[in-house]
């Protein structure tokens, strides 16, 4: 404290705070690096005779005999079909893939916190397509993105009781009609908190820690609605407690780990074995790669310009479109670290405040649940996803009790999405519009006629008028009336080539909100059929 006023470093950013923590973490990689085998694919992976017959097509493979356990490490999908092929192999043992649970935890966050200003909090970050970022479209920037407000809610939470002179306990033992945002977000740190560490966990291959803290993330998946992990979670804790063997087993190799050949005795890489597919490319190959029959030499080469192909795409996103997240240049790290500590200077302002909704970074994504029973269903959220889980280990994984399955998809807390946003603003457009033409009504409108020598007037406004009915007057059609897109229009609608397959009405709304009125929701859709990338 100088002159009474709190002075702390602003010379670090969310690297800083990861690379502190793993440090502080005991890593556990203790076998070596896992062989790759790339097995031959089945046919339907919706079927679970299929599923069961590759699983089988493994066996055989690997020359497993029949007392043997087959282990798969799976998405949540498969998980539960080799579940049901437990009755006739009572020896599969299904493993949780641990980038898919790291991912759906993403999503966790985002249906809990969406009404509580976390999308205004990813766009003070410079994140534009929030659309896409709470569906978590691409994990590893969404994870960057809850890992930034992680870090600045911490800072900003410790900048802010410090200079209280408060401590963390009295923040929730507080009354909840004070400080709702300051609690809100720390219930978001402390749940991030869990995330983070199952992140870290696999990083440094630590099965125990990711154990634990999967165990402590189960309620929070109940209260966000996903019931189909929150099913795969209590069936995978119950495998472990049962057998001991198969614990031993992933805490030698819980992970798929590369070896650091750069520095001699350093730590590997360690990834989620479905991670590892992924963030090497393989996804975004198999989408790419054509369907035709061709040799070895062929292929390879196409993976090679496919592969290239990601590279250039990278460098586009970062440089055209001011996502740095793809991209680790200096300018990039410089501007991230810039954005978090605005973000931390706007979250010490808010806690602060008595009317933190009238601060200019919930003007476009005002928060809808920012009261005293909206925290009060956020705190709820963990004691009854907790009770929750307890009944789905007795119902579905020992079976001792009858399935109740009322309830279990409704979410604990109020969920806001980025098309709601839009929705409203429109409805208000439409609302101001009809209410300007109410208070400014437009003049009664006279056409003269030539009629031989004589001169009529008539008022189209008035409906009891006998000429406005005999001549009726045909309007004309005007010629050379068609609309040309000129470049600004260009450049605003060219963001939505991103989309392939289908275009999201909040994406129509986002780019006709910069348009003039000639541009309706036919005319927009039109265009980027005509132009997407085929």
């Amino acid at each position: 404290m100088i002159n009474d006023k709190l002075i702390y470093k602003k010379d670090f950013d969310a690297d800083t705070v990861k690379c502190a923590i793993l440090s502080k973490l005991n890593p556990r990689c203790f076998g070596p690096s896992p062989d790759v085998i790339i097995l031959e694919p089945g046919a339907n992976l919706n079927s679970n005779e299929e599923i069961l017959r590759v699983a089988e097509m493994y066996k055989n493979d690997f020359s497993i005999e029949d007392h043997s356990f087959l282990d798969i490490v799976t998405n949540e999908a498969i998980y539960h079909r080799l579940i049901r092929c437990q009755d006739k192999w009572p020896k599969i043992r299904p493993i949780l893939g641990q980038w898919h649970m790291s991912e759906d935890f993403c999503l966790v966050l985002i249906v809990l916190f969406s009404s509580y200003r976390l999308l205004s909090f990813a766009s003070r970050l410079g994140v534009q397509f929030l659309d896409k970022f709470e569906m978590v479209v691409n994990y590893h920037l969404t994870a960057r993105v809850l890992d930034l407000i992680w870090v600045a809610v911490g800072v900003a939470i410790s900048i802010y009781i410090n200079n209280k002179g408060m401590t963390t306990s009295e923040i929730i033992d507080g009354n909840n009609n004070e400080n709702i945002c300051l609690k809100i977000w720390y219930m978001y740190f402390k749940w991030a908190e869990i995330w983070k560490a199952y992140q870290m966990a696999i990083r440094i291959e630590n099965f125990d820690l990711q154990r634990d803290a999967l165990s402590a993330a189960s309620p929070l998946f109940t209260s966000a609605a996903k019931f189909n992990y929150t099913i795969a979670i209590a069936h995978f804790l119950s495998t472990i407690v049962a057998y001991p063997k198969f614990e031993e087993k992933l805490r030698y190799c819980c992970s798929f780990k590369i070896p650091n050949k750069n520095f001699k005795n350093a730590h590997p890489t360690c990834f989620g074995f479905d991670e590892a597919l992924e963030t090497f490319g393989v996804k975004f190959v198999k989408q790419h790669v054509n369907g035709n029959v061709i040799d070895e030499k062929t292929l390879k080469d196409q993976i090679k310009g496919i592969q290239d192909e990601r590279k250039r795409i990278d460098l586009l996103m970062s440089e055209c479109l001011g996502d740095h997240s793809v991209s680790s240049s200096e300018r990039a790290i410089k501007s991230r670290k810039e954005s978090l500590w605005e973000l931390i200077h706007d979250l010490v302002t808010i806690f602060g405040m008595e009317n933190p909704l009238s601060h200019p970074l919930f003007e476009k994504y005002p928060p809808t649940e920012m009261h005293k029973e909206g925290l009060d269903r956020l705190i709820a959220c963990y004691p009854d996803g907790l009770e929750q889980i307890k009944k789905v280990y007795l119902q579905e994984v020992l079976q001792t009790e009858r399935k109740n399955t009322q309830g279990r998809r409704t979410a604990g807390v109020v969920r806001t999405k980025i098309k709601d946003y839009n929705q409203k603003k429109s409805r208000e457009k439409k609302t101001r519009a009809e209410n300007q033409n109410l208070a400014n009504p437009t003049e009664p409108t006279q056409i003269v006629i030539a009629e031989s020598s004589n001169k009529k007037q008539f008022d189209l406004n008035d409906p009891c008028s006998p000429e406005t009915t005999e001549p009726r007057l045909k309007k004309r059609k005007t010629t050379g009336s068609r609309h040309h897109t000129i470049k600004d229009e260009m450049d605003i609608l060219t963001v939505l080539k991103v989309y392939k397959d289908k275009l999201p009405d909040d994406a129509i709304a986002n780019v006709r909100e910069h348009l003039s009125n000639v541009w309706t929701i036919k005319k927009v859709r039109e265009w980027w059929y005509n132009h997407k990338d085929k």
